[in-house]
C-alpha cells in the first residue's frame, strides 16, 4: 500500500495534478497533496507544524505543515473516517470502517495500540482537552452499533458507554472545559452529554442527518452541519438554535470554528466554502472552491488559512479574504 501510494503521488506530479494555484474572483485555492479516495477529516497539531488527514483509501497521512510534504502513511484495512491529534501531539487517533480505534505515534508513524470494540464503522473520534479521554462513535446504515464509547486514552480501556442514539453517530466533540461531550447523529438529533453523570440534553431542530459537530474555543457555541441543508449555531446553555444558516440547497457536511474563535467555516455538497463572523454571524465569504463535494474543513493554526478536502481526493489551502479581519 505504501509503495502504491507513493507511486500514485509521483504519477500525479508528472501529470500536473500536484500543487498549483486555482484562481477565483475572491480568494485563491492552492492545490496540495492528495489521497486516492474521499477525504473525510483534517486536523492540526497544536503547534501548527503537523496536519493529519483521513481518507476512504484506507489511509491516514501525517503531513509536515506548511510544506504539506508527506511524513507518515498510516495504513488501515478499511476506510478511515476520522483522524485527530492528541493535545500533547504525541499521538494520532483514527477511526475506521472495520470498527477499529487506533493510536499512532507521531514520532515514527508506528501503530501503538488498536482496539475493535465497535461492532460497525467508527465515523468520529475526539480527545478531551487534557488528553486523558478519547471518545469514538459510529454505526451502520440501519443503526447498528451506535454506542458512543469513552476510553482511557492511555490504555484504550472503555470507561463509559453513552447509549441512546438510534442511527449512526457521525460527530463527537468535547467542550473546551472537558465537562460535556456533543454527539451528532443520523437520527436527526444532537446530544450534549454530562461527563459527570452521563445524562444528556437533546437538541432536535434538525430535520435530517446531523453530520459533524464542533464547540467554539470559548465553549459558548456548538455548530452542527446537516443533511437538511443548514448549519445551526446553538448556545450551549439553550435548546434552540441561536442562528440558522439556510442558504444551502444541498447537505452540509462540516462546520468548524477558527482557533481564535472569530470565524466559522462550513462546506458541503454544493462545492462552496462559506465563512461567517462569529457573534454577528455576518457572511464574509461564499464561494465555489471545487467541482466536487467537500467533506472536510479546518482552520490552520494562526487563523489565516483554511484547508479543504472531499470527493475529488485533493487537499486545498485557502487564504482568508481581506475582509475577514
Amino acid at each position: 500500500m505504501r509503495d502504491i501510494h507513493r507511486a500514485c503521488l509521483a504519477l500525479s506530479l508528472l501529470l500536473g495534478t500536484a500543487p498549483l494555484a486555482v484562481s477565483s474572483d475572491e480568494v485563491t485555492a492552492e492545490r496540495l497533496g492528495q489521497h486516492y479516495d474521499n477525504i473525510y477529516r483534517i486536523d492540526f497539531a497544536r503547534d501548527g507544524r503537523s496536519m493529519v488527514t483521513a481518507s476512504g483509501d484506507n489511509t491516514a497521512v501525517i503531513w509536515d505543515y506548511p510544506t504539506v510534504e508527506e511524513r507518515y502513511l498510516l495504513e488501515h484495512v478499511g476506510p478511515v473516517y476520522a483522524a485527530v491529534f492528541s493535545p500533547d501531539q504525541r499521538y494520532v487517533a483514527t477511526g475506521s470502517g472495520d470498527g477499529a480505534v487506533t493510536l499512532w505515534s507521531t514520532k515514527d508513524g508506528q501503530r501503538v495500540q488498536q482496539v475493535q470494540e465497535h461492532g460497525d464503522a467508527v465515523y468520529s473520534v475526539a480527545f478531551s482537552p487534557d488528553g486523558t479521554l478519547l471518545a469514538s462513535a459510529g454505526g451502520n446504515g440501519g443503526g447498528g452499533d451506535t454506542i458512543c464509547r469513552i476510553w482511557n486514552a492511555a490504555n484504550l480501556k472503555v470507561i463509559a458507554e453513552l447509549r441512546g442514539h438510534t442511527r449512526p453517530v457521525y460527530g463527537v466533540d468535547f467542550s473546551p472545559d472537558g465537562q460535556t461531550l456533543a454527539t451528532s447523529s443520523r437520527d436527526h438529533t444532537v446530544r450534549l452529554w454530562s461527563l459527570a453523570d452521563h445524562t444528556y440534553r437533546e437538541l432536535t431542530e434538525h430535520r435530517s442527518d446531523v453530520y459533524r459537530c464542533r464547540f467554539s474555543p470559548d465553549g459558548r457555541w456548538l455548530a452542527t452541519a446537516s443533511q437538511d441543508a443548514t448549519v445551526r449555531i446553538w448556545s450551549v446553555d439553550g435548546t434552540t438554535p441561536e442562528a440558522r444558516f439556510s442558504g444551502y440547497r444541498h447537505p452540509v457536511y462540516a462546520a468548524v470554528f477558527s482557533q481564535n474563535g472569530q470565524w466559522l467555516a462550513a462546506v458541503g455538497d454544493d462545492f462552496r466554502l462559506r465563512i461567517w463572523r462569529v457573534g454577528t454571524w455576518e457572511l464574509v465569504l461564499d464561494q465555489q472552491m471545487t467541482q466536487r463535494a467537500l467533506y472536510a474543513v479546518e482552520f490552520a493554526p494562526g487563523g489565516r488559512q483554511i484547508i479543504l478536502g472531499g470527493e475529488d481526493t485533493l487537499l486545498y489551502r485557502v487564504n482568508l479574504p481581506q475582509q475577514a479581519d
